[in-house]
């Protein structure tokens, strides 16, 4: 029999030992539903998080060009829509850039303007379903962003003269030239009714992940007949400008400057990106937009310069475009727009007779730190002339994750996932409240690039091989935390 005294020996070894073990850090949470099998290490080391990306497509809809194509009946315009965005997924296209007013018309109900005749045929007819929401919640299912495209100035071409003006638009705020009708970019008036629309459209849908303006600012060419006629407006506003080209650029940056005010007042976190065009001279002399001056006034989020030439033509405009992008845009995100028109024929010395040309541009751009890629247009890309789906789906086959555009400086950041357990082969984390979305990475070592592996809403990720894994967490508009524990399955 033992002895009290032995007893209690006993019971104060156990006491210490039972000290020690709580005084051990543990490597899992005391989570019983997670379970505590498989007791992974943590990994001290900084991989380098690899660059995010966005790999857009544009869907015009002017003259039906992509969307609708023709089809006037809801359920047809649905499948075309759709079609293209399964398309989009099988290739990596993370972003639809989807033309929602080309021709002052609208493809949602506004207060502005008439819905537009490229949905039923007809001008102002109502389609019968909300065009809008449909386009941005089929895009959002597949994990594909939604970048409203607006021409901010155009209202008609030759085609539609006859029908004259639709009685929402203002005729004292519009110019009439030989082959085009515009909202007078040299009125206040003219700036704010866009800033206006802007306002009604991401307040109506505020899910809208960007407002993006292509390169129609000024009118240009054959199109304005005799030129340009606005000595008048430069007479009555222009007198803070030395000459009537600057007032011209100072009304376009002054429109760009109150969107942007506009949506910050808003929804700062969407994003609002300019797709100019690549031949800088004509941006500044014909368009009169002055891309570098708003890019470094930072009134905008991305510029996407349409560097619609081949690396392989006799004359290459490309590289030498792209670089004069990359060194004039201060620090503004830098995508480039890529054409997929050259690739239906090969004129002699234009030098689309490969579609490795598309790999090719890609390339060359990631020398520059280039943040994005837009493909015009999708009824090409849908015909994959010469293959180039294959060459796009090469290009983008690396996962990345949609670069943070939008937003403030003040923005507060995301909470970093913790308590990261590996257990039955899976990792598993807590949730994070401001989350929309988990990023999970494999670490390839101490300051080397990692390796982003999928993006998941879940709280779990099923690992099929031995390695260092990772996560951050992502809010609805690509905010990403910092790296969260590193574990070693």
């Amino acid at each position: 029999m033992k002895t009290i005294s032995t007893i209690r020996k006993f019971a104060a070894a156990a006491l210490i030992m039972l000290a020690a073990a709580c005084d051990k850090e543990k490597t899992t949470p005391d989570n019983p539903e997670k379970g505590d099998d498989d007791r992974p290490e943590i990994v001290k080391e900084n991989p380098v998080l690899p660059p995010a990306q966005m790999r857009g497509a544009w869907m015009a809809t002017v003259w039906g060009i992509d969307w609708p194509a023709g089809d006037y009946s809801q359920g047809g315009q649905k499948k075309v829509y759709t079609d293209y965005l399964d398309l989009y997924k099988s290739l990596g296209i993370n972003a639809v850039f989807f033309q929602v007013r080309g021709m002052a018309d609208a493809f949602y109900s506004s207060s502005y303007e008439p819905w537009s005749r490229y949905i039923t045929g007809t001008p102002g007819k109502d389609p019968g379903y909300d065009v809008l929401r449909f386009l941005i919640d089929e895009a959002h299912k597949r994990g594909i962003e939604f970048h409203a495209w607006m021409n901010p100035y155009r209202i008609a071409t030759t085609s539609y003269f006859s029908e004259g003006l639709s009685p929402m638009i203002p005729e004292s705020m519009v110019k009439k030239y030989s082959g085009i009708w515009v909202y007078n970019p040299a009125l206040p008036e003219v700036r704010e009714r866009i800033a206006g629309i802007v306002r009604e459209l991401v307040t109506r849908y505020p899910d809208i992940d960007g407002i993006h303006m292509d390169d129609y600012f000024y009118p240009s060419g054959s199109a304005i007949g005799n030129g340009l006629d606005d000595s008048a407006e430069y007479s009555k506003y222009g007198s803070g400008y030395s000459s009537i080209e600057d007032f011209r650029r100072g009304n376009i940056f002054e429109m760009v400057k109150l969107v942007k005010n506009t949506l910050l007042s808003v929804s700062p976190e969407i994003a609002y990106t300019l797709g100019p065009q690549g031949n800088y001279n004509n941006n500044y002399n014909s368009q009169y937009i002055d891309v570098p001056a708003v890019c470094s006034a930072k009134l905008i989020d991305a510029v996407i310069p349409q560097l619609y030439w081949s690396t392989q033509a006799n004359t290459d405009y490309y590289t030498p475009r792209l670089d004069w992008w990359s060194q004039n845009v201060s620090s503004t995100p830098l995508m480039i727009g890529h054409t997929l028109s050259g690739f239906k024929s090969d004129e002699s010395g234009k030098g689309w007779s490969s579609a490795t040309e598309f790999e090719t541009q890609c390339s060359l751009a990631a020398q520059k730190n280039v943040s994005g890629h837009l493909i015009y247009n999708s009824s090409t890309l849908k015909e994959n002339p010469k293959g180039v789906q294959s060459n796009i789906k090469r290009a983008f086959s690396r996962k990345a994750l949609m670069p943070h555009l939008g937003g403030t400086s003040a923005d507060a950041p995301v909470p970093v996932p913790q308590n990261l357990v590996i257990s039955g082969g899976e990792l598993h984390w807590d949730k994070v409240e401001e989350a929309s979305c988990y990023a999970v990475y494999l670490s390839n070592g101490n300051n080397k690039t990692a390796t982003l592996l999928d993006v998941t809403a879940d709280l779990s990720y099923p690992l099929s091989s031995k390695g260092k894994y990772f996560v951050t967490a992502l809010n609805r508009h690509n905010a990403q935390s910092g790296i969260s524990d590193i574990l070693k399955y």
